[in-house]
C-alpha cells in the first residue's frame, strides 16, 4: 500500500497472553541422576513473582534466585525459563567468570587515532597507552588496536553495570545514537538495561533479540522503512541504533509521550493508541522509568 506503513509489534506482542493466546506452561522434569533430585524448569507466566514460584515448588526465594543467578529477585521476565532447585538444596557458589578478551579495532584505510577514539568513546592518549604507540599520529591500516575500557561514570548506571566493563563500554554508543535521532539517552539506556541488561546475546522465547530485544518484524521494518539499509541486530551497535531509531518513531507517533512510546515498544503501537494498555505493559513502563534516574 502507499499509505503510511504499519508499525509492527515489538518484543512483547508475542509475550502478552492477550495478544498471543493461551500462555504455554512448561514444566520439564524427571531427569534421573544418581544422588540428585530430578531437574525441573519453569516458564515464567504473566503476573508471576519469585515468591509465588518459590511457594509453588517448595523452595526459598534465595534458593531460586541463586540457582538462576538473579541479581534482582524482584525483577523476573515473562517467558524466562527458571531452573527449579531441589527443596533445601544448597546453592553452589557461582564459578568465577573467565576474563573477557579485550575489545579491539582493526584500522581501516584512511582512519586516524582521533576518529577511532571518538568512535569507541575513549581518548587518543588511552589508545596509545594501551597499545604502546610512540607516535599517535601514525597508525597502520590493517593493524589491530586494543581498546581500553571506558572510565566508569561516577554515580551513573546500576551497580551491576558498573561492575561489568564489557557492557559499560556500550554507553558511548547509546549516547551517540540518542543524539543522532533526538531521543533521551537515559531513556534508551534504561530501556536497554530493563530489556536485556545490555547483553546482546540474549534471545527471548518469542525471538526478540539483543540489547533492545528487537522482534524480527521490527528489524525488518526499521531496516526497510526507516533506515533503508541492512543492519544486523546481532551486532551491539546496530541493535542499539535500530532500537533508538524505532523509539524515535514511537515518540513521534505518541506526541512525544515517553510512557506511551514505551508501552508501544512493549505491546505494539495500535493497541497503545487505542488506549488498550495491558497491566503487564504498565509494569514494563514503570520498570523502565524507574531505571532512568540511574543513568
Amino acid at each position: 500500500m502507499q499509505a503510511r506503513p504499519t508499525v509492527p509489534f515489538t518484543a512483547a506482542h508475542l509475550r502478552s497472553p492477550q495478544l498471543k493466546g493461551v500462555a504455554t506452561l512448561l514444566v520439564v522434569g524427571v531427569l534421573a541422576l544418581v544422588g540428585q533430585a530430578a531437574a525441573r524448569t519453569y516458564a515464567v507466566q504473566q503476573g508471576d513473582t519469585l515468591s509465588a514460584i518459590s511457594r509453588r515448588f517448595g523452595v526459598s526465594v534465595a534458593e531460586l534466585a541463586g540457582a538462576n543467578g538473579l541479581a534482582d529477585p524482584n525483577h523476573i521476565r515473562y517467558g524466562a525459563i527458571l531452573a527449579i532447585p531441589a527443596p533445601g538444596a544448597a546453592t553452589p557458589a557461582p564459578a568465577a567468570a573467565p576474563a573477557a578478551a579485550p575489545a579491539t579495532h582493526v584500522v581501516q584505510p584512511g582512519e586516524h587515532l582521533g576518529g577511532i577514539a571518538s568512535l569507541h568513546g575513549t581518548t587518543v592518549e588511552a589508545i596509545a597507552a594501551a597499545n604502546g604507540l610512540k607516535d599517535p599520529n601514525l597508525v597502520v591500516a590493517g593493524s589491530r588496536l586494543v581498546l581500553p575500557p571506558p572510565p566508569a561514570p561516577v554515580g551513573k548506571g546500576p551497580k551491576d553495570l558498573l561492575a561489568r566493563p564489557d557492557r559499560l563500554r556500550l554507553a558511548p554508543r547509546f549516547d551517540h545514537w540518542a543524539r543522532a535521532y533526538g531521543v533521551p539517552a537515559d531513556l534508551m539506556k534504561a530501556m536497554g538495561w530493563y530489556e536485556s541488561g545490555w547483553q546482546n546475546d540474549v534471545v527471548s522465547v518469542t525471538g526478540a533479540r539483543g540489547i533492545g530485544q528487537l522482534m524480527p518484524a521490527t528489524v525488518t521494518f526499521v531496516n526497510a522503512q526507516l533506515l533503508h539499509t541492512k543492519l544486523d541486530p546481532t551486532r551491539p551497535d546496530d541493535n542499539i541504533r535500530m532500537s533508538t531509531r524505532f523509539m524515535r518513531t514511537l515518540l513521534d507517533s505518541t506526541g512525544g509521550r515517553v510512557d506511551l512510546a514505551l508501552a508501544a515498544y512493549y505491546q505494539g503501537l495500535k493497541p497503545t493508541l487505542e488506549g488498550r494498555i495491558l497491566e503487564e505493559t504498565k509494569r514494563y513502563v514503570a520498570g523502565v522509568l524507574s531505571f532512568r534516574a540511574s543513568f
